[in-house]
């Protein structure tokens, strides 16, 4: 179990990755100099058996940034504490929970990290979607992460499966299943596999990508088209904190303007206003997409997962 935080340092839980993680930080205390916050980062389903574990024990302060269908679980719900603040109106419904007891500013989008260069040197072309990932000449060229482990993994199976239905989804994992490809536990993993010349492809989010193009490394983030639907990321403060005064200032720097421009910089979907942006002010990346249906993917979690086991494990 993580020890409290000293009396000004908030004790943050989070599944995003390590770069973003202390971009955001950075940015939060020197925005309010009197704030620390020490952050735990933890894989998404890890997370959920943390906090489940330390139950009314724990000694975390926030989550900042974590799976909207892991957070939703009812026994983490009784975990949190309202968040109040009159910016939640700024976000649409399905971005904030009941009574204030979590909200989303930003969502993460399923995508692949593409090593162009390597595909051009087989004579294969960018796959645009999960049926051109199907084709057998992409065998020993994928990488991709395991739902029942890690929330990349979870995002592309629920949004092919409410995007293109459960007989589509057979048909293809099984054409790609066929190539044999690597399977990990993280969303950077592919991520990585790409960047070593291990793959081609990695199957991942839009901010493992980003983080990359970011530091300049020449990848393609592609956005499958047949799973092409957002996740919103939960942010919550937890009930007991003694900390409460700081957690809303903490928090409240999440829907702050600089916020907004850092998630689109990690390749996220800005929330904050959605609802309100005409399309030319969307961001191009990412046209007319919606969000997955987060209660209907925990509700079919168990069977989505086993399906998919079916023909990677």
């Amino acid at each position: 179990m993580i020890h409290a935080g000293t009396d000004d340092t908030l004790v943050a839980y989070s599944s995003m990755e390590d770069g973003e993680l202390a971009d955001y930080v950075s940015q939060i205390e020197r925005d309010n100099p009197d704030l620390r916050i020490k952050v735990l980062r933890v894989s998404t389903a890890a997370l959920h058996e943390r906090i489940l574990q330390e139950g009314d024990t724990g000694q975390w302060d926030i989550i900042f940034g974590w799976s909207v269908t892991k957070l939703l679980d009812p026994k983490i719900q009784t975990l949190l504490a309202t968040f109040d603040s009159t910016q939640l109106d700024l976000l649409p419904r399905e971005a904030r929970g009941d009574r204030g007891k979590w909200f989303s500013p930003s969502a993460f989008v399923p995508a692949f990290c593409v090593n162009e260069a390597r595909l051009k040197e087989k004579g294969l072309p960018v796959p645009r979607n999960w049926n051109d990932l199907a084709e057998p000449y992409y065998g020993g060229e994928i990488v991709l992460p395991d739902p029942t482990y890690s929330g990349a993994g979870f995002l592309h199976v629920t949004a092919l499966n409410q995007k293109s239905g459960s007989a589509y989804v057979d048909s293809v994992f099984r054409r790609v299943a066929d190539s044999r490809p690597r399977v990990v536990r993280s969303a950077f993993e592919p991520c990585s596999a790409v960047l070593n010349g291990e793959a081609a492809i990695g199957v991942t989010v839009s901010t493992a990508v980003c983080g990359l193009m970011n530091q300049g490394v020449d990848v393609r983030m592609v956005i499958p088209s047949d799973a092409a639907a957002f996740e919103p990321e939960g942010f919550a403060i937890r009930a007991g904190s003694r900390r409460l005064s700081q957690a809303q200032r903490a928090l409240d720097w999440t829907m702050s303007s600089a916020a907004c421009e850092t998630y689109g910089r990690y390749g996220k979907v800005v929330l904050k206003d959605i609802d309100t942006r005409s399309p030319e002010d969307g961001d191009p990346r990412f046209p007319a997409m919606t969000a997955i249906n987060a209660a209907k993917a925990n509700q079919d979690r168990d069977a989505m997962c086993s399906a998919w086991s079916r023909f990677f494990n």
